[in-house]
């Protein structure tokens, strides 16, 4: 296992999975683009070719730790747009997939987020941030939002991977998940699986994601909730 900075590890596994799944989109994209986390084999893409970018393990923590929750995400760029993704948990042979326009599905079966949701009856998914890792609001704000879902839903849980937490939100096993500091190889493909789903998804401010990728992501019903707080605590804090 290599550090690649504070609390950002790198193992065999990450480089052995790129280069795994380089070698098959290779073969199945002839002139495609590569963008992996780990650069393993990065390329730029030929004319109206694909660029795929790559997360061979999202939750790289719990890989190293032995924990068995981590994700393998594939998301396809059309021109610098998100069209399609994948985001596997080989531990429980899972797959959630979305195309642009066409849906999501867990396993070939379709999901739905766009239920409204009893806060009080509601588990939440979020990081829980090293010092340092909040940028996008003041940690004042994101801790006091954090304990605000703490305080009045069912429960709060820091799953380690970020592609699946937003996926489980697709697939209902979370009502929300929030996050910051996260880069397009770890969300491209669970922000579409969700919004194609019939989710939402924002940065903490209601907006477009931004660097330095805050996600806020929740249900249709859920979402607006989870937004307030974050409206809530900026306002409290100015």
């Amino acid at each position: 296992m290599v550090l690649k900075g504070r609390h950002d590890y790198q193992t065999d596994g990450d480089i052995a999975a790129e280069a795994a799944i380089l070698t098959v989109l290779k073969e199945a994209f002839p002139g495609c683009g590569i963008r992996g986390e780990e650069e393993v084999g990065d390329r730029s893409a030929e004319d109206d070719h694909p660029t795929f970018v790559i997360d061979p393990i999202d939750g790289t923590t719990n890989y190293a730790w032995g924990i068995p929750h981590f994700g393998v995400v594939i998301t396809r760029m059309d021109r610098g747009e998100v069209t399609a993704g994948i985001t596997y948990d080989p531990m429980m042979g899972e797959v959630f997939a979305a195309e642009k326009g066409k849906g999501a599905w867990l396993n070939g079966a379709p999901l739905d987020a766009r239920g409204m949701s009893d806060v009080e009856n509601t588990v939440i998914g979020a990081g829980l941030p090293v010092r340092g890792e909040v940028r996008s609001v003041p940690e004042d704000v994101y801790h006091a939002a954090l304990r605000r879902a703490m305080d009045q839903t069912s429960g709060v849980r820091r799953l380690g991977s970020s592609a699946l937490s937003i996926a489980y939100v697709a697939a209902g096993r979370l009502d929300g998940f929030f996050e910051d500091g996260l880069s397009l190889v770890d969300y491209g493909a669970s922000v579409l699986i969700l919004r194609e789903a019939g989710g939402i998804v924002t940065g903490f401010d209601g907006g477009e994601i931004r660097d330095p990728g805050a996600i806020l992501a929740g249900s249709a019903g859920m979402h607006p909730w989870l937004l307030q707080g974050f409206a809530d605590q900026a306002v409290s804090a100015a």
